[in-house]
Protein backbone atom coordinates (compact mmCIF):
# COMPACT_ATOMS: atom_id res chain seq x y z
CA UNK A 1 0.00 0.00 0.00
CA UNK A 2 0.99 3.46 -0.87
CA UNK A 3 1.78 6.25 1.56
CA UNK A 4 -0.37 9.04 0.60
CA UNK A 5 0.95 11.90 -1.69
CA UNK A 6 1.33 15.00 -0.02
CA UNK A 7 1.96 17.83 -2.97
CA UNK A 8 4.70 20.41 -2.42
CA UNK A 9 3.80 23.44 0.65
CA UNK A 10 1.73 21.38 2.27
CA UNK A 11 2.08 20.10 6.00
CA UNK A 12 0.82 16.37 6.92
CA UNK A 13 -0.84 18.75 9.89
CA UNK A 14 -3.08 20.91 7.70
CA UNK A 15 -3.95 17.62 5.83
CA UNK A 16 -4.83 15.98 9.60
CA UNK A 17 -6.64 19.25 10.44
CA UNK A 18 -8.70 18.55 6.85
CA UNK A 19 -9.54 14.91 7.94
CA UNK A 20 -11.38 16.31 11.54
CA UNK A 21 -14.54 17.96 10.09
CA UNK A 22 -15.59 18.17 6.66
CA UNK A 23 -17.52 21.54 6.23
CA UNK A 24 -19.39 20.31 3.15
CA UNK A 25 -20.54 16.68 2.30
CA UNK A 26 -20.63 14.88 -1.62
CA UNK A 27 -22.57 12.23 -2.13
CA UNK A 28 -21.19 8.83 -2.96
CA UNK A 29 -22.64 8.56 -6.65
CA UNK A 30 -20.76 12.53 -6.81
CA UNK A 31 -17.57 10.86 -5.61
CA UNK A 32 -17.57 8.11 -8.28
CA UNK A 33 -17.91 10.66 -10.72
CA UNK A 34 -15.31 13.31 -9.53
CA UNK A 35 -13.13 9.97 -8.85
CA UNK A 36 -13.33 9.18 -12.41
CA UNK A 37 -12.72 12.91 -13.67
CA UNK A 38 -9.68 12.81 -12.02
CA UNK A 39 -8.21 10.09 -13.09
CA UNK A 40 -8.46 10.90 -16.33
CA UNK A 41 -6.63 14.28 -15.68
CA UNK A 42 -2.44 13.84 -16.86
CA UNK A 43 -1.21 16.24 -13.87
CA UNK A 44 0.33 14.36 -10.76
CA UNK A 45 -1.88 15.78 -7.87
CA UNK A 46 -5.02 16.99 -8.73
CA UNK A 47 -7.30 18.43 -6.65
CA UNK A 48 -11.63 19.27 -6.73
CA UNK A 49 -12.06 23.23 -6.27
CA UNK A 50 -14.95 24.47 -4.67
CA UNK A 51 -15.74 27.57 -4.28
CA UNK A 52 -18.42 30.36 -4.35
CA UNK A 53 -18.25 32.56 -7.16
CA UNK A 54 -21.48 35.16 -6.02
CA UNK A 55 -23.40 36.07 -3.22
CA UNK A 56 -26.14 37.90 -4.32
CA UNK A 57 -30.12 38.12 -3.77
CA UNK A 58 -29.94 35.38 -0.96
CA UNK A 59 -28.68 32.68 -3.64
CA UNK A 60 -25.00 31.65 -4.37
CA UNK A 61 -23.53 30.82 -7.49
CA UNK A 62 -20.61 28.07 -6.98
CA UNK A 63 -17.40 27.00 -8.75
CA UNK A 64 -16.95 23.29 -9.23
CA UNK A 65 -13.43 22.03 -11.15
CA UNK A 66 -10.43 20.55 -11.44
CA UNK A 67 -7.39 21.91 -10.25
CA UNK A 68 -3.64 21.07 -10.29
CA UNK A 69 -2.76 24.46 -8.27
CA UNK A 70 -2.89 24.95 -4.39
CA UNK A 71 -3.08 28.61 -3.56
CA UNK A 72 -0.78 29.29 -0.05
CA UNK A 73 -4.73 30.42 1.20
CA UNK A 74 -6.87 26.89 0.39
CA UNK A 75 -7.86 24.58 2.75
CA UNK A 76 -7.70 20.80 1.69
CA UNK A 77 -10.09 18.43 2.56
CA UNK A 78 -10.17 15.00 2.23
CA UNK A 79 -12.45 12.50 0.90
CA UNK A 80 -11.64 8.74 0.58
CA UNK A 81 -10.39 8.98 -3.27
CA UNK A 82 -9.84 12.51 -3.60
CA UNK A 83 -8.87 16.16 -2.11
CA UNK A 84 -11.01 19.45 -2.73
CA UNK A 85 -9.53 23.04 -2.17
CA UNK A 86 -11.52 25.51 -0.80
CA UNK A 87 -11.04 29.33 -0.19
CA UNK A 88 -11.12 29.79 3.60
CA UNK A 89 -13.10 33.25 3.09
CA UNK A 90 -15.82 30.25 1.64
CA UNK A 91 -16.00 28.17 4.95
CA UNK A 92 -19.27 29.93 6.75
CA UNK A 93 -21.30 30.21 3.07
CA UNK A 94 -20.43 26.43 2.03
CA UNK A 95 -20.75 25.02 5.86
CA UNK A 96 -23.30 21.98 5.85
CA UNK A 97 -23.83 22.26 1.75
CA UNK A 98 -24.27 18.86 -0.13
CA UNK A 99 -22.62 18.50 -3.46
CA UNK A 100 -24.66 15.23 -5.69
CA UNK A 101 -24.53 13.82 -8.70
CA UNK A 102 -27.80 13.91 -10.52
CA UNK A 103 -29.32 13.61 -14.14
CA UNK A 104 -25.87 13.72 -16.00
CA UNK A 105 -25.12 17.05 -13.87
CA UNK A 106 -23.56 18.17 -10.28
CA UNK A 107 -26.13 19.87 -7.81
CA UNK A 108 -25.43 21.94 -5.22
CA UNK A 109 -27.74 22.32 -2.34
CA UNK A 110 -27.07 24.81 0.34
CA UNK A 111 -29.29 25.42 3.28
CA UNK A 112 -27.52 28.49 4.32
CA UNK A 113 -29.25 31.77 3.73
CA UNK A 114 -27.46 34.15 3.44
CA UNK A 115 -28.77 36.91 4.91
CA UNK A 116 -31.10 36.44 8.31
CA UNK A 117 -33.91 38.01 9.08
Amino acid sequence: MLAPYIPLGVSSSEIKKSKEKKMFTITEKAQEVIKEMIQEDTEMETFLKFCVTSKCCNEMEYDLSLSSHKKEQDSIIEFDDFRALINPADIRLIKNTEIDFKDGGFTINNRNPLVSF
